[in-house]
C-alpha cells in the first residue's frame, strides 16, 4: 500500500451567499460550491446546514456544482 494521499471520489458542497453589488445584499448563489472554493470567492460565506455529498467529476473547474433537472424523481 502506498503513502500517498487518496483522493476521495466524493466531495462535500455548499450553498452559500455572495454580497450583490447591484442590490447591494447577499444573496443565495444558484449553484454550491466546495469550502475551498467559496473562500476564495470574494464576500462569500457557506451556508453549513446545506452540505451535501456528490461526486467529485460533478463539479467544474471552479469547484462549483450544478444540479442538472432529470425531470425524474424517487418515487414514494
Amino acid at each position: 500500500m502506498s503513502n500517498a494521499k487518496q483522493i476521495s471520489d466524493t466531495v462535500t458542497v455548499y450553498s452559500f451567499r455572495v454580497f450583490d453589488p447591484e442590490t447591494r445584499e447577499m444573496q443565495v448563489a444558484t449553484c454550491k460550491a466546495t469550502r475551498e472554493a467559496i473562500s476564495s470567492m470574494g464576500r462569500a460565506e457557506h451556508l453549513p446546514a446545506t452540505a451535501e455529498v456528490v461526486p467529485r467529476d460533478a463539479l467544474d473547474t471552479q469547484g462549483r456544482f450544478r444540479r442538472v433537472a432529470t425531470g425524474w424523481g424517487e418515487f414514494s
